[in-house]
Parts: structure tokens; sequence; C-alpha cells
């Protein structure tokens, strides 16, 4: 069974500064947490996260700038990161990921590891340049 994980919010950011956030990375390395992680940011290219105790693999399959992309894992398991103006400026930001788990504690974890993800991206985000 699949269950869909989202978490989002408004970022103080243009769409294009965000995409360089999400994709470029040595970005993606500060806003991915623990562990180590590499990405190529193109269509087809290879994604790899790897914790202490656990790694995975995928590869990019939807590639859009500066609006969307997905990252395909598994079958069943993807990670979908949309990139939409707001109205007045900014940028909303929405991480959308499929776990392919009904137990609760695993799909909690999935939820935090991605809030925690964003609360990283955000941050970065709204960094002021000096």
């Amino acid at each position: 069974m699949q269950k869909k994980v989202v978490v989002e919010d408004n970022l103080d950011a243009t769409p294009s500064r965000l995409w360089l956030i999400l994709t470029m990375p040595s970005e993606v390395r500060r806003w991915f947490g623990s562990g180590e992680c590499s990405f190529e940011p193109r269509l087809g290219g290879e994604v790899r996260f790897r914790w202490t105790s656990a790694s995975t693999k995928g590869q990019v399959v939807t590639w859009s700038p500066p609006t969307i992309f997905a990252i395909q894992f598994m079958p069943g398991s993807r990670v979908e990161f949309w990139c939409d103006p707001v109205d007045g400026g900014g940028t909303r930001l929405v991480i959308s990921s499929t776990v392919i788990n009904t137990d609760p504690v695993a799909v909690s974890e999935s939820m935090n590891t991605w809030a925690q993800c964003l609360d990283r991206i955000k941050a970065r985000a709204e960094e002021k340049k000096s």
C-alpha cells in the first residue's frame, strides 16, 4: 500500500533562486542534512542518499526548470519538488513523497525527514545576501 506525505510552505525567494538551492549538488548536500548524497541535476540523472544504516538510489524522472522535478527511487517510491510563484512575491514549495509502507512509524519518519529538509531549504532560501 502507498501513502503520500506532503510538506509545503511559502518561501521568501524567487522560483529561480529556490530552483538553484533544490538542484545544485552542493546545495542539495546542505539541505539534505545528515548522511551523504549525490545528485545529477538533469533528466535521467542519478540520485543517491546514504545514511549510517541505509542507502537508496534513484533517477530524476521529471525535470522542468524552474517549476518541478521528481525522483523515482524504486517502483512506487517517488519524491516531487514543486516551485510555484506566489502572487505578491515568493514561491510556494511543495515536497510530495510517496511512501510504500502502511506502518504509521515509517510514514511519520518520512514526514519528519521531509519537514526537516523543508526547514533547511527555507532557511537557505531566505538568507539575506550581504
